[in-house]
């Protein structure tokens, strides 16, 4: 495998993703596990007003996605947060918000590795674990052949999940009983809560698109552009989908399923439906999958391209321009979660790291709104007042992921910060 050299910071990555290919990475890499698994996990907190919890956490994500989406023109780099906040605030903040950025994704891929495990033993009876990593492995293949096969992908995976679900939410409608959205809120505010947490993550994914930035052609367009078409087709088909699952399944129902889709279309179209749904399942959660690799991929290589992580980390496959080291680390470290086997811990970790991932990118931008820096061309509307916002929701979500999301998020930073303090003092030494 041929490298470039690494010697210098100026290394760059291919522009090859078109606008349709960005938002296939965003919408791919939200609505997979975000809808075939988290809408389990989120009527069982929520009741019914798990599409309550939806409809919360696409404001919230539509408050952080708008000032993400001006910081994209901005800054249209590899890793997304991560360099707006390296270009702004420095190498020392730019170290912790792509640790964060890193971290977060790294947890949150175990919903989509194990869910993607859960569905595939459904319809194959394949042991779960061994599905989960197989999804990782065959991930890191296509990545490593390169970004534009990664795209195509990608796009013909998402159309064909987007036809699947449609399919279920047309066939379901005729079949919803109206008693199974009584009670509204069986578990109170507090369940709600809970529940928008969990919803939340389900919409993570807008922030994909940034962090390929590097690769996408005609930046100062396409990503703002992806990055609110991603949150606006996730948000219908996240509504239409939990509203038909809710009202033929019941949310007792969808939060004791391993497979919650798949059993509730076994309701209205039988067997063959439930298998019909797990290979929707299936294929949607291995674009997710897809898009969490080529994320978590590219913070790494952005980072070590900057010597903030090792050298190493930013070789660049020459043939292909793939950062195929940061590739192949990311993908270890996502088969490391895989094996933990624990959905409920990576959820409520990641979703700590992926809220106080938000916070420093929403305070560079209010340094350069305060300097004037500049005429994007994309410019969020009414910052006084939505870029505060934006901080509280930020904060409240924090809080929403519970002690075992703060004790290992902030495990995970002191790892972080833990690094940063040793790898100067050992070149020192050397």
């Amino acid at each position: 495998m041929d490298a470039v050299d690494i010697s210098t910071e100026t290394i760059t990555l291919r522009r090859a993703l078109s606008l349709r290919a960005a938002v296939a990475l965003g919408v791919g890499g939200t609505i997979g596990g975000g809808i075939f698994v988290l809408v389990g996990n989120a009527a069982m907190l929520a009741g019914p007003s798990a599409l309550l919890a939806f409809g919360c956490a696409f404001v919230v994500a539509l408050l952080i996605a708008l000032p993400y989406a001006e910081l994209a023109c901005r800054y249209p780099a590899a890793g997304g947060g991560y360099a707006f906040v390296r270009e702004i605030l420095g190498r020392e903040w730019g170290f912790l918000m792509g640790w964060v950025f890193w971290g977060a994704y790294v947890f949150i891929s175990g919903y989509v590795t194990l869910g993607f495990g859960g569905y595939l033993n459904d319809l194959t009876g394949m042991p779960p674990l061994f599905g989960a990593l197989g999804l990782v492995a065959a991930c890191t293949l296509i990545n490593i052949v390169g970004v534009r096969l990664s795209g195509q992908v990608q796009q013909a995976i998402i159309l064909l999940a987007l036809a699947g679900l449609s399919g279920f939410v047309l066939l379901g409608l005729p079949s919803i009983t109206v008693a199974h959205f009584h009670p509204w809120m069986p578990h109170g505010m507090a369940g709600a809560m809970s529940a928008t947490l969990m919803a939340f993550l389900a919409f993570g994914g807008f922030d994909m698109v940034a962090a390929a930035g590097e690769e996408v052609a005609r930046p100062e367009r396409n990503l703002p552009l992806a990055i609110l078409l991603t949150l606006g087709i996730v948000l219908f088909v996240y509504l239409a989908v939990a509203f038909v699952a809710l009202g033929t399944l019941g949310w007792r129902g969808l939060g004791q399923s391993s497979a919650p889709l798949a059993d509730a279309a076994c309701i209205f179209m039988g067997p063959d439906g439930k298998k019909g749904i797990a290979l929707v399942a299936v294929l949607t959660m291995a674009a997710t999958g897809n898009a969490v690799l080529v994320v978590t991929s590219r913070i790494c290589f952005a980072m070590a391209r900057d010597g903030l992580l090792p050298k190493t980390l930013a070789r660049v496959q020459a043939d292909t321009g793939v950062p195929w080291a940061a590739t192949l680390l990311s993908a270890g470290m996502l088969g490391a979660v895989a094996l933990t086997g624990s959905l409920r811990m990576a959820t409520a970790v990641g979703g700590f790291l992926y809220a106080m991932h938000f916070v420093p990118p929403l305070l560079v931008l209010m340094t350069l709104r305060k300097r004037d820096d500049g005429s994007p061309p994309f410019r969020m509307p009414l910052p006084t007042v939505l870029l505060p916002l934006a901080l509280g929701v930020s904060g409240i979500m924090l809080v929403a992921s519970g002690g075992t999301g703060m004790l290992g998020g902030l495990i995970w930073i002191g790892v972080g910060a833990g690094l940063r303090w040793v790898s100067p003092v050992v070149r020192r030494r050397s």
